[in-house]
């Protein structure tokens, strides 16, 4: 046995648990590749990130006795890496962190998914995941399990991608021209047509201007701002004309096969200038010469350096070594991804510089209007020293009265071709600004429906005129047609007529003269959302198709009739007609102008806003207005919650409008059902003008409560909220036992007289020829030999009391009758004063065990206490005489009984009714009634059953429906029950 033992030691690594990832951006705009750059991806997706154990094993010590285990671990992980918007052509140059692959490449494990529509879902987590499977249609993006090493976080990568449009240009980069295009088509405008874009396509592949995306730029842009963009950094202007986007290189040298433009449009000369302020044909601007610069620098990314940022500089020699150094701010052109194009640029720009210092300004009238940006001109003007000088339109203004101000900046002189257009041989077009517009013809005026003014007493002018210089007139009013103010203007001509046939209630086509212009189709929701309103006679009404007939009508099909509050009318034929829209003056009226009559008159101006018509000069039209008012917005919904002590608490939802002129609120109530605001009761004198409303006005019973809106001018909103409350029985300050002995045909009364068909109770009839003694053979003149002799009878019943409390008798007697009640059975068990009193006496076998004798019979006068299990007997003696008829038509008892009550908020009873949960036991119902409902049909309760408590809801035809409720029950304890 050796004297040494074995040591074995084991270093283990510690292992991280989470994956660490800082390139994942939720909402982050999602790039597009035209031509080639460098992306920094985003990650989408990561999954199974997993660590893979490594054992290393090392002997030391003498003989080799102890053993050292190192345990470290690498980590892999699944990633989606999204680039940017696909299809892409490929994937070049791949950056991990400092080293620089090439793809494809095994070593990475990453795979391209180039962002086709119909490409599919990443095999790896179809397989694994497939719940969260996704193709990412049109996402270009990699996809791999990579290694992370021995880190848990994700490495720094980057990709070069070679994106859309490649065949353009040179395979890597695109032309400008096409890039253009292809913003155009992602915004719409794949149809606009571009004058100049084939010769502009031509300049930047001979000028080898070609461009990609930039790689830095990853904000959303507008496609204006790109589109100038590109225009700046390849020197074109680019701008609109006539309807088209145009497109112009401002190069003046020749590349490759492509030559610039150097036709003159004009050779101008002092005869075709307009003389500016102080009488000088062109004014110039001339740049400092400190701002003449001579070294350009322009920054690029220099695709050949990992897309890093770089500057080139182009600088004039020989300026410099006259006037030294003068450095212009660097220009940012990272479209640019060579050195050759950013030197080419900054040599363009370099020769702008020193040849456009000079920039011109001069007027011309409208037989130049066809100049526009890129045109060259020749400019002479011997009183400032200028002489054949060429020079490019750079900018258009042009004023009202049609004067053309041109700014140009000058060009290098040289071989120019002759001027293209000539002038001066012809006699110089003059623009008459003062033509007669002519007069407006007799207007429309009229009063739309409330709902489609915005302000009250609106009143809507429109008319038109005839003469083709007509452009437009002011609107004046007087109420004394002597002094007018003016109401507005009329830019318009405003499209009205007359019904060339009448138009019934329930028509859904006119035919109508129109007075000029012409009607437009639409769809069945424009009309019935009345884009095509027309205004006839009070109503407004929409049509859906129109056709212009061979006799010059219009006719008009598909008409939604009654709309904006108005209601379907019939109208004769020669009925005035108006499409209502922008040609129409709108203007509210004054409450002092409303029924009485108003002069408007109409001042025609010509197309230049000049030669406007004299107040004196034209016709007075008069016209009474009405008055119009808007109404104020219909209040939403009315709620209503029972407070205690019969306080109820009213709020309401309202939209209150812009701008608010809200003077409070009405609320007013009906008895019973009857939703009715002409009958309804003001709840309050004044208006309601803050929520909650607390009132206590509305009593007991079944009532409607309704509200509306009034605004400022005491104006109602046109339509009620309201809300249906307290339906059912009625709720009792004290609860009453009631016993009805009327029920039934007075079936628990015990009488001797007799009930006929009317329910109540009358004396037997015997008739008889001579009457009680003492009485006369006839008793008038008029007197019947035989006549009716009414019998007296007795009606008895009883009942037993539920509960102790006051009792009370109320009758509805005709004739006369006396009514008494006793206590029956009011005896003990034993006499109170014989406690020792045997169970029968001995000399009594025959004695009863409680003392029968009852209660005296008492007159019934006023309320007395009984207990519960009283038996109470009630009498009615009928003095009946021979004459006179003695009728019981009601009878009831009643106990005071102390009260209990339950409320149930938002009950759902189903249609066949429920049981109410009731918690009070032993307990008999007295009433049940609503409190509320929820927008149902229910408008009643019915109770199937008092004890238990059943109800139902009934609808207005007493149908059982369902329904959500707040119900109140009312009842008392059975004591007989309870004992």
């Amino acid at each position: 046995m050796g004297l040494l033992k074995s040591h074995n030691t084991t270093i283990r690594e510690n292992k991280i648990s989470d994956f660490e990832v800082s390139t994942a951006q939720y909402g982050s705009t999602v790039p597009e590749v035209l031509g080639t750059t460098r992306v920094s991806p985003n990650v989408i997706y990561w999954d199974d990130f997993t660590s893979h154990e490594h054992k290393t094993s090392q002997k030391s010590g003498k003989g080799g006795h102890s053993k050292t285990t190192q345990i470290t671990y690498t980590y892999t992980v699944a990633v989606i890496l999204a680039l940017c918007e696909g299809p892409v052509s490929g994937i070049g140059k791949i950056w991990k962190d400092k080293n620089i692959y090439q793809y494809p490449n095994e070593e990475l494990g990453l795979t391209l998914f180039s962002g086709t529509s119909d490409q599919k879902p990443w095999a790896y987590v179809s397989g694994k995941h497939p719940n969260k499977a996704l193709a990412y249609s049109g996402l270009a993006y990699m996809a791999g399990v990579i290694d992370l090493g021995d880190a848990g976080s994700m490495p720094q990568y980057n990709f070069e991608v070679k994106g859309k449009l490649l065949d353009t240009g040179d395979g890597v980069d695109v032309n400008p021209a096409d890039y253009i295009l292809y913003i155009l088509s992602k915004i719409g405008l794949s149809s606009l047509q571009i004058d100049g874009i084939d010769n502009y396509r031509k300049y930047c592949k001979e000028a080898d201007m070609l461009i990609s995306t930039p790689s830095d730029d990853t904000d959303a842009k507008a496609a204006r701002d790109i589109i100038n963009d590109i225009a700046t950094i390849t020197n074109a202007y680019i701008f609109w004309s006539n309807d088209k986007l145009k497109i112009v290189p401002r190069a003046d040298r020749s590349v490759g096969s492509w030559t610039p433009d150097k036709t003159i449009r004009y050779n101008l000369g002092p005869d075709d200038f307009i003389p500016q302020d102080g009488g000088v044909c062109i004014s110039y601007a001339r740049k400092e010469s400190s701002e003449v610069y001579n070294r350009i620098s322009v920054e690029f990314l220099n695709r050949s350096n990992g897309y890093e940022k770089e500057i080139v500089n182009y600088q004039d020699n020989d300026d410099i070594k006259e006037h030294g150094v003068r450095q212009a701010s660097t220009v940012s052109a990272h479209y640019l991804y060579t050195k050759t194009r950013a030197v080419k640029l900054a040599e363009e720009l370099c020769r702008k510089n020193k040849y456009e210092r000079v920039k011109y300004t001069f007027k011309l009238d409208w037989a130049f209007c066809r100049l526009e940006p890129g045109d060259l001109v020749m400019l002479n003007d011997p009183a400032m020293g200028i002489e054949n000088q060429p020079a490019m339109i750079d900018s258009v203004t042009e004023a009202t009265n049609g004067v053309l101000t041109f700014t140009a900046i000058s060009r290098a002189k040289g071989v120019y071709s002759e001027a293209e257009y000539n002038v001066h041989e012809n006699e110089r077009p003059l623009i008459d600004f003062n033509p007669d517009p002519g007069s407006c013809e007799p207007p429309m005026i009229f009063q739309p429906p409330a709902l489609m003014t915005d302000a009250d007493n609106e009143v809507w002018l429109g008319t038109w005129g005839k003469n083709p210089n007509w452009g437009g007139c002011s609107v004046w009013v007087s109420d004394t047609n002597e002094y007018y103010r003016k109401l507005g203007t009329i830019d318009y001509r405003a499209r009205y007529g007359t019904l060339a046939a009448p138009l019934e209630i329930e028509d859904t086509s006119l035919e109508m003269v129109l007075n000029q212009g012409e009607f437009t189709s639409v769809d069945a929701t424009s009309a019935k959302n009345g884009d095509t309103v027309m205004y006839i006679d009070g109503e407004a009404l929409s049509y859906q198709t129109a056709e212009l007939l061979d006799n010059g009508h219009w006719k008009l099909f598909g008409l939604v009739r009654g709309q904006f509050g108005s209601d379907p009318e019939y109208h004769p034929t020669g009925t005035q007609i108006a499409r209502c829209d922008e040609a129409f003056l709108r203007s509210g009226l004054k409450n002092a102008y409303i029924g009485k009559t108003v002069y408007f008159k109409f001042t025609a101006f010509n197309v230049f806003g000049g030669m406007e018509q004299s107040l004196a000069d034209v016709q007075a039209y008069p016209f009474i207005p009405k008055s119009v008012q808007i109404l104020p917005p219909d209040v939403e919904v009315l709620n209503v919650e029972k407070m205690s002590s019969s306080i109820r608490r009213y709020w309401w939802k309202y939209t209150y409008p812009d701008p608010n002129d809200i003077a409070g609120f009405i609320l007013k109530y009906t008895q019973g059902k009857e939703l009715n605001w002409e009958t309804g009761i003001a709840v309050q004198e004044g208006l309601i003008t803050t929520q909650p409303y607390e009132t206590q006005t509305i009593r007991q019973g079944t009532h409607a409560v309704m509200i509306k809106a009034v605004d400022t001018n005491g104006n109602e909103s046109k339509n009620f909220a309201y809300c249906l409350l307290d339906m059912g029985d009625l709720l009792q300050e004290n609860v009453l036992f009631d016993k009805d002995f009327g029920a039934a045909g007075f079936a628990d009364v015990k009488n001797n007289g007799t009930v006929l068909s009317d329910g109540y109770i009358h004396a037997v009839n015997s008739t008889k020829m001579w009457h009680e003694k003492g009485r006369k053979f006839w008793s008038t003149k008029d007197a019947k030999m035989w006549d009716s002799s009414f019998q007296s009878y007795i009606a008895n019943c009883q009942f037993k009391a539920p509960a102790s409390g006051q009792f009370w008798l109320t009758t509805d007697i005709e004739g006369p009758a006396v009514v008494y009640y006793r206590l029956a059975l009011n005896s003990s068990f034993w006499p109170a004063n014989k406690a020792d009193a045997s169970f029968w006496t001995t000399q009594k076998k025959n004695a009863n065990v409680w003392d029968t004798t009852a209660d005296l019979w008492k007159q019934w006068s006023d309320k007395v206490e009984v207990r519960a299990g009283d038996d109470i007997q009630i009498k009615v003696e009928a003095k009946n005489n021979s004459y006179q008829e003695t009728i019981i038509k009601g009878l009831h008892a009643y106990v005071d009984v102390p009260d209990r009550q339950e409320h149930f908020e938002d009950l759902a009873v189903p249609a066949e009714g429920m049981e109410l949960p009731i918690t009070t036991p032993f307990y008999e119902t007295t009433a049940v009634h609503i409190d509320a409902v929820q927008d149902d049909d229910a408008v009643t309760v019915k109770v199937l059953s008092k004890t238990p408590c059943v109800i139902a809801l009934l609808d207005s035809t007493g149908k059982q429906v369902a329904g959500t409720v707040d119900i109140t029950w009312q009842g008392f304890v059975n004591e007989l029950l309870e004992g």
